[in-house]
């Protein structure tokens, strides 16, 4: 179990642009907010390529701000040799994996970059499960709550694999 300032720290590390500790002077100060949102960004970026605890990268998965923050640090997060795949299927489904597979069949159909990313994370974790290209498969998720179109599949632009519509991970036991 983490400690309280351990979670806290990760919650931050998952929010994009301004930083938690930033003085609130310069929140309306966008040259001056630049170097602390770099910084930011750097230490994020280090932090997802060199953890090594699943529960710490599901627990930034969870927190992730999908509207200002895209999908190039979850491309880090899902690249991580210690992500689980409960994490990325976790993401898949957060992605809403069921609207960009229903719209677009190809990446050259999706018009802005911030979608861009996000399909391209949805594709890379796709291959990933199908694969079994993980390291483990411990953290549980199971995506029901998440299917809104199972009966539409037939309309999707691209379909979704049907491993991606599987719970995965140790179910936890309940006391």
């Amino acid at each position: 179990m983490l400690s309280k300032k351990r979670t806290q720290e990760i919650i931050n590390l998952a929010i994009p642009g301004v930083p938690p500790e930033t003085p609130e002077h310069l929140w309306n100060d966008d040259a001056a907010m630049e170097p602390y949102i770099r910084a930011a960004d750097r230490r994020r970026k280090r932090w997802l390529q060199s953890c090594s605890k699943p529960r710490e990268l599901q627990l930034f998965a969870e927190n992730w701000h999908w509207d200002g923050g895209g999908g190039k640090p979850l491309q880090i997060l899902i690249a991580n040799p210690h992500c689980d795949a409960g994490t990325m299927m976790y993401l898949f489904w957060l992605g809403s994996a069921e609207d960009y597979y229903f719209q677009f069949k190809t990446i050259k159909q999706v018009r802005s970059e911030f979608d861009r990313e996000i399909y391209r994370l949805l594709r890379r974790v796709e291959r990933n499960i199908v694969n079994s290209d993980y390291p483990s498969a411990n953290i549980y998720f199971d995506p029901a709550p998440y299917i809104s179109m199972l009966e539409r599949r037939d309309e999707f632009a691209r379909s979704i694999p049907n491993r991606m519509y599987e719970p995965i991970g140790k179910k936890p036991r309940h006391k």
